[in-house]
């Protein structure tokens, strides 16, 4: 569906969309590596006895930040070598991966991963595998939120902004969402009560917070001059 969407977008912008089927490929590949390093860098004492599950991709185990950074990383390296420009691409892309992030958690809802903690609230479900536990079913609440994340980007898609601004929009939304699901969602801790997800979230909103900043800047300062430059 996200690549779909963005192809169709992308023939609006001058882009071919069989250049967007590429890069879906690639960064989807990437993705999936990247993820699952991701995962055993969090895992590493269990898989320093157990290296030869680090292969077993069918068993589970797969980081979505780990999966964003190698994705983004590859699709750029793609961009460049393809001759696109890489910040028009992130806009096109943005509201895509969070209308795919949407759909992949049902995926995790059906599999009984990504659950929360165990509630007497009546919104509580039997979401975990082979647990008949009622839980917080974290899963349909961070979809939800993709979703609403998916149209308000959408909705943006023809911003007046500098290129590429979309994808910081979605790195500081998403990780807000990411943030507040966490509480409810039965996941390691790093320190207190701050869990890994969110450690990673809030520094992607440093991150994208201080990129639009300086980008935005950048981008006034260029178009102030320009209209400088054409006054007769």
């Amino acid at each position: 569906m996200g690549t779909w969407l963005t192809a169709r977008q992308a023939k609006e912008h001058g882009i071919d969309p069989d250049q967007v089927t590429d890069l879906a490929l690639v960064a989807c590949i990437a993705s999936l590596i990247g993820a699952r390093i991701g995962f055993v860098v969090l895992e590493l004492p269990y898989y320093r006895l157990h290296p030869m599950e680090i292969f077993r991709f069918g068993e589970g185990g797969l980081s979505f930040h780990g999966g964003l950074i190698a994705g983004v990383a590859v699709g750029i390296w793609f961009c460049l070598r393809r001759g696109i420009s890489a910040w028009q691409m992130v806009d096109l892309v943005a509201p895509a991966v969070a209308l795919g992030t949407g759909i992949a958690r049902i995926g995790c809802l059906l599999n009984g991963c990504c659950h929360g903690y165990v509630t007497n609230l009546p919104i509580g479900m039997p979401v975990a595998f082979g647990d008949p536990s009622l839980r917080h079913p974290t899963q349909i609440y961070e979809g939800v939120l993709d979703l609403a994340l998916f149209f308000f980007l959408y909705r943006r898609r023809n911003h007046d902004k500098f290129p590429g601004y979309l994808g910081f929009v979605y790195l500081i939304l998403y990780s807000v969402l990411r943030s507040v699901v966490e509480i409810f969602r039965e996941s390691r801790y790093l320190f207190g009560p701050i869990k890994i997800a969110q450690a990673f979230s809030f520094l992607l909103i440093i991150v994208a917070g201080l990129a639009i900043y300086l980008l935005d800047r950048g981008y006034q300062a260029r178009k102030q001059f320009e209209g400088q430059r054409s006054t007769p």
